[in-house]
């Protein structure tokens, strides 16, 4: 039994060093964490966003929990993209994937696909992503963010759960299918995907020298900002 376990150890730990290669991001310093965690409550909108839920969502369920979900994971998405310098709008972890500005501006139009994909609720007037190739500064393109989170929560606030559980066609992500089902799934995938893009800029934050809000809001004691995002 020591045996196995000792050919275990040594196995794993030979596994574990054999996936660090190459060049390695230096760690954040004590001074880039520190600017992080006095910047991110400055952008935390958490407590007004969840007090608007409640009051609005009082007696909907189903509503008041995909506007739940979603509130979490748009604002961490708004406050990456004000606690990213501007200089760093432009960065791009390699060569094949999005600048972080251009990162942003995807979830701006996902945010419109996702909560137009299953028709309006009554009294609702569609609006759609502005021409996102144009927005281009920081300033324009946490505006364009803002506008389209705003815009999904005018639309979950006029749909009431019955009109939420009512049948659809081609909702969800066109990758991963289509499907036929309640209107609600338009929602729920906008926000996982929002959970998605969120999850994707934290690498590109960490490499720039900024602590992810979701770790930088919660600090560890003695905190050396362990990847926690």
């Amino acid at each position: 039994m020591c045996r196995l376990a000792l050919t275990f150890f040594i196995l794993t730990s030979a596994s574990a060093a054999a996936q660090v290669k190459g060049t390695v991001a230096p760690a954040l310093t004590a001074e880039q964490i520190k600017s992080s965690e006095s910047l991110a409550p400055k952008f935390d909108e958490s407590a007004a966003r969840e007090k608007q839920r409640l009051e609005t969502f009082l007696n909907r369920p189903l509503g008041g929990i995909i506007q739940r979900s979603f509130n979490v994971f748009t604002n961490y998405l708004v406050m990456a993209a004000e606690m990213m310098p501007e200089s760093s709008y432009a960065f791009r972890p390699t060569p094949e994937v999005r600048t972080f500005g251009e990162q942003i501006n995807h979830a701006t139009g996902a945010h419109y696909s996702f909560c137009n994909q299953a028709g309006l609720p009554p009294g609702m007037q569609k609006q759609t992503a502005p021409s996102l190739g144009t927005v281009t500064s920081k300033p324009a393109i946490v505006a364009a963010l803002k506008e389209s989170i705003a815009y999904c929560d005018r639309v979950l606030a006029a749909a009431s759960d019955a009109w939420l559980m009512e049948i659809a066609p081609g909702l969800g992500g066109s990758s991963s299918g289509l499907i036929r089902g309640i209107r609600a799934h338009a929602f729920i995938y906008g926000a996982v995907h929002s959970a998605e893009d969120y999850g994707t800029i934290t690498t590109y934050l960490r490499m720039q020298g900024v602590v992810p809000p979701s770790t930088a809001l919660h600090p560890a004691p003695g905190s050396a900002a362990p990847a926690r995002d």
